[in-house]
């Protein structure tokens, strides 16, 4: 088994240097050893990055948020409330405005089932409170509509008015009432599962490798990798990166792809292993995660 160690970086006239520490042994065997089989069902201690998207960057907002409004609490951070009789959410708009009315949902829920007008506050800011006698505890969507005094239909978010958004928070979500749903031979089913798994052999298969330079991983990064262009050059471990496809063997004779990227050139490197989240979609190569040094394997567990 290699063992891949982070190298300390050094300056040197304003550049970071590596410290080789030895060989890299051939890239997939390398990272697949360190991550090992098991870690593709999480088991093991694996640091994973699941924020990872095939697609073009630009810096919209994700649906339903929009540029337009910013919520905040005095209360909490992080939107989370455990007590009290009132919760005071707070919104900020970047248009000139008359009003914001608000409905609150059950979270993911269309039907409202409390509704209001928010008070309004210096600096085209608006304060909603919310009495939380008969707040179950659990997950709410607030959803408001600004009104700026315009009225426009249009399939641009930006354009149209009035201006909708939705502010997520939760309430004493310690106390939600989760049911265990697990049938009662659950663990001897998963014990069997990860032991049918671990009998698998790997057969890991590498594809042709290709060369990127720092041109070529920034128009990758913008057009297919949902990254701006060079967000982070003070940390560059690498300029020259080499990336390919990799498949392993997985259940009922199936493959399990994935992309490697790893810095060009000799050395020891960290590895990651990048997880995607819910879905079954295209994924990126990890350039950027080579740039920074790393042997980086995205792979769709999915199929």
């Amino acid at each position: 088994m290699c063992t891949c160690t982070r190298a300390r970086p050094t300056a040197s006239a304003g550049k970071h240097k590596r410290k080789e520490t030895g060989t890299l042994k051939p890239a997939l065997t390398c990272a697949l050893a360190l991550i090992a089989w098991g870690s593709l069902l999480l088991f093991g201690k694996v640091y994973a990055m699941t924020h990872n998207l095939a697609c073009a960057w630009n810096d919209a907002c994700s649906p339903p948020q929009t540029a337009f409004l910013s919520f905040h609490s005095p209360q909490s951070d992080t939107l989370m409330f455990d007590r009290g009789r009132q919760i005071e959410l707070r919104c900020q708009a970047g248009l000139w405005s008359v009003g914001l009315k608000w409905k609150l949902h059950r979270n993911t829920i269309n039907t409202p089932f409390r509704e209001g007008v928010a008070d309004a506050l210096p600096g085209n800011r608006f304060a909603i409170r919310l009495d939380t006698a008969g707040l179950h505890p659990g997950f709410y969507d607030l959803k408001v509509e600004l009104d700026t005094g315009m009225t426009t239909a249009n399939t641009d978010r930006l354009a149209e008015r009035p201006v909708a958004g939705v502010c997520g928070f939760g309430w004493q979500v310690d106390r939600m009432a989760i049911a265990d749903s697990r049938p009662k031979d659950f663990a001897a089913f998963w014990t069997a599962a990860k032991a049918e798994l671990a009998a698998i052999p790997v057969d890991a298969r590498e594809g042709p490798m290709t060369s990127y330079g720092p041109e070529e991983i920034n128009a990758y990064n913008v057009s297919n990798a949902c990254l701006p262009p060079d967000y982070d050059p003070d940390n560059h471990r690498a300029e020259r990166v080499e990336s390919c496809k990799v498949d392993i063997a997985g259940p009922v004779g199936g493959r399990v792809y994935g992309w490697l990227a790893r810095p060009a050139g000799e050395g020891r490197f960290p590895a990651m292993l990048i997880l995607p989240g819910a879905g079954n979609k295209a994924r990126p190569r990890p350039l950027e995660h080579a740039r920074h040094g790393f042997v980086a394997l995205d792979i769709q567990v999915h199929g």
